[in-house]
């Protein structure tokens, strides 16, 4: 009796394995997405934001780096 042909060599991967392998590495590759999105959104969310500091000037006034200058009447 002899040992068929394919008796020492390495299984093949199966079809459903390869596809299970496809689902991992998307999944993987959403995850670090999502974590990379989630970081940058709260990095700018701690940046200063420049529409927060509008500060209604008073009539004849200006603001001169980040200054209120008032010309005398």
């Amino acid at each position: 009796m002899t040992a068929p042909d394919d008796f020492n060599s390495p299984k093949a991967p199966s079809k459903f394995a390869s596809k299970k392998l496809r689902l991992i590495i998307i999944i993987i590759i959403v995850a670090v997405a999502v974590i990379i999105f989630a970081i940058w959104l709260f990095s700018i969310s701690g940046a200063p934001n420049p529409y927060y500091d509008n500060v209604v000037l008073p009539p004849n006034c200006y603001s001169l780096n980040g200054k209120q200058i008032c010309p005398n009447p």
